[in-house]
Formats: structure tokens, C-alpha cells, sequence
């Protein structure tokens, strides 16, 4: 049978358990990278993408309406 982990201690048989020990890296690191980051140095990256978007959508829009209407005439 197989014997259930408590997840409160982060152990198990073996000792420490490898996956949480990551997870938990891995939220601590994520945290204190939005701690030093902050929304009005990203901004100006986000409006970036917004804009590449935006005009990539644009270009296959008019692609799209201009196969469309040759299909037409």
C-alpha cells in the first residue's frame, strides 16, 4: 500500500521533497522580481506588444477582405 505524504511538513520518506522545494523557489523568486519590477517600467513594453498586435491583425484583415473580394468578382 501505498503511504500518503503530509504536504504540511514538505516531507516525505526520503527526506526533503525535491518538487516543492523548486515550487517554492520558484514562487520566492517570481515574487521578489515583481517586488524590484513595477508596473510603469513594463508599461511601455506592454503598449509595444499591444501595437505589434494591433498592426499584425490590421495586415491579415486587409489580406483576408482582399482574398475575399477576388473570390467575389
Amino acid at each position: 500500500m501505498q503511504k500518503i505524504v503530509n504536504f504540511n511538513q514538505m516531507e516525505n520518506n526520503n527526506g526533503n521533497h525535491p518538487v516543492l522545494a523548486a515550487f517554492s523557489s520558484v514562487i520566492s523568486l517570481t515574487s521578489a522580481s515583481f517586488c524590484l519590477i513595477t508596473a510603469s517600467d513594463v508599461q511601455p513594453y506592454f503598449t509595444l506588444l499591444g501595437s505589434i498586435v494591433a498592426i499584425t491583425s490590421g495586415i491579415f484583415a486587409v489580406r483576408y477582405y482582399y482574398f475575399a473580394t477576388k473570390k467575389v468578382k
